[in-house]
């Protein structure tokens, strides 16, 4: 397996998706959060180009710096659609009605979970990566990943050259995809060029375990995400809590996952991840 983090480091990894976002963390409270993650021994953080309108990346950018202990996954493929490009101004203002309403907050989550717009050309992913760059204040990624392909982008091949390139530039160390299906998956296994993937491992979800192993004997790196599964993957005689409790320990012990990303805005819940991981 590829190795993206020391054998020794913590195998779990802070998801950033809400790091600046309307109804995520931001101004202090982001860079506590993510003080709070060194502290906790965390050194993997995902993020991408999208998230929060390109602020996930630039407080990655003012808190890690170029740190060489700390290892960054960015994403490119997508794009703001003009509807949510033209709110980018208002997001001050959107932040404190959310706060103050509860349907406020959930009409934002509704449209943050909209499908957004994709372009796989070369330019396009070259100038995104360059962006990402500039935001995360680095010179070089650690790992650039094709956010949410499908498995016909995959097997046609042009997306992936496009971050090989950028590999063998010197812009990035290795380069996959962030996959959202088994078929998707499959066609990235088919892909030598990719080192690492980004995978949803929902509780009680069989349907990775082939694409898994495939993995595991090609010694491609796998990111999980999505490993508690949001409430409806856990019962009501059982504690988000204590569901973590399990999962986590669980997740950072297997063998064929080398980072287990935890996506949160709170402080305290980022403190208990880490302590179960360890």
């Amino acid at each position: 397996m590829v190795t993206i983090i020391p054998d020794d480091a913590l195998r779990l990894g802070l998801g950033c998706s809400r790091l600046g976002s309307v109804n995520g963390s931001t101004g202090d409270e982001a860079r506590a959060l993510l003080r709070a993650a060194l502290d906790e021994g965390v050194r993997f953080f995902d993020t991408s180009n999208i998230y929060a309108q390109g602020d996930s990346e630039r407080y990655l950018g003012e808190v890690l710096g170029d740190r060489t202990d700390c290892v960054i996954c960015s994403k490119g493929g997508k794009y703001l659609s003009l509807t949510k490009r033209a709110l980018v101004p208002f997001k001050g203002m959107l932040r404190k009605v959310a706060r103050r309403s509860g349907s406020a907050r959930e009409g934002v989550a509704r449209i943050r979970s909209n499908p957004m717009p994709t372009r796989w050309d070369g330019p396009f992913l070259t100038s995104s990566l360059e962006q990402s760059l500039r935001r995360l204040r680095r010179e070089r990624l650690d790992i650039y990943m094709l956010h949410s392909p499908s498995a016909e982008v995959l097997k046609a091949g042009e997306a992936m050259q496009a971050l090989e390139k950028a590999r063998d530039a010197g812009k990035t160390r290795w380069i996959g995809a962030s996959v959202d299906d088994p078929d998707a998956m499959m066609a990235a296994l088919a892909d030598p060029r990719v080192e690492v993937l980004q995978v949803p491992l929902h509780p009680g979800d069989a349907s990775f375990d082939a694409a898994m192993l495939r993995a595991a004997e090609q010694g491609v790196a796998i990111v999980a995400r999505e490993v508690l599964g949001g409430p409806k993957a856990i019962s009501g005689s059982v504690s988000v809590a204590a569901f973590a409790a399990e999962r986590i320990p669980e997740m950072v012990a297997r063998s064929d996952v080398a980072v287990t990303l935890v996506g949160t805005t709170k402080t305290e819940h980022l403190r208990a991840a880490a302590s179960y991981a360890r």
